[in-house]
């Protein structure tokens, strides 16, 4: 009785920390305890006892779930593990349209190979295909990628 009492509380235990340190390793070992916990109950009780530990087991598991996410997170302890806010923010956006391939420009950075450039009074990301450029060098735009222009010399 006392290796199945174990057991589970091994799983809680698991599954307290599984969800603070998520990476399902700690789940499945969990698991593993509660199946553990379910056979050893099964040969030593009966098949009755055996669903009674693997349902109240499962239960269990579920409930401290729900507890740890809804009162530990408001804990002190448990603000330093669970993200207070949303993220915001985004990613990069596109800097210019296909209208500006065949234009000229100057660096405004040396280009090694990347830096930015100048084109009609606005900066852009930049990246030769020449290599190294020297800041002041005159550019045009041969083709443009998702973030960057991508220049060569005139």
């Amino acid at each position: 009785m006392s290796l199945i009492i174990g057991l589970i509380l091994a799983a809680l235990v698991l599954v307290f920390f599984e969800v603070l340190l998520p990476g399902g390793i700690l789940g499945l070992i969990a698991a593993v305890c509660v199946i553990a916990a379910t056979v050893y109950a099964g040969l030593d009780y009966g098949l009755v006892p055996a669903v009674l530990v693997f349902v109240g087991s499962i239960f269990a598991c579920l409930v401290l779930t729900v507890i740890e996410f809804k009162i530990f997170a408001k804990t002190r302890y448990g603000q330093k593990f669970f993200l207070k806010s949303a993220v915001t923010g985004h990613s990069n956006v596109e800097q210019s349209d296909d209208s500006i391939v065949g234009k000229s420009g100057e660096t405004v950075t040396r280009l090694n190979p990347s830096g930015k450039v100048a084109i009609g009074g606005r900066h852009y990301e930049a990246y030769s295909e020449d290599g190294y450029i020297e800041a002041g060098t005159t550019v045009k735009v041969v083709a443009k990628d998702n973030f960057k222009l991508i220049i060569k010399p005139l």
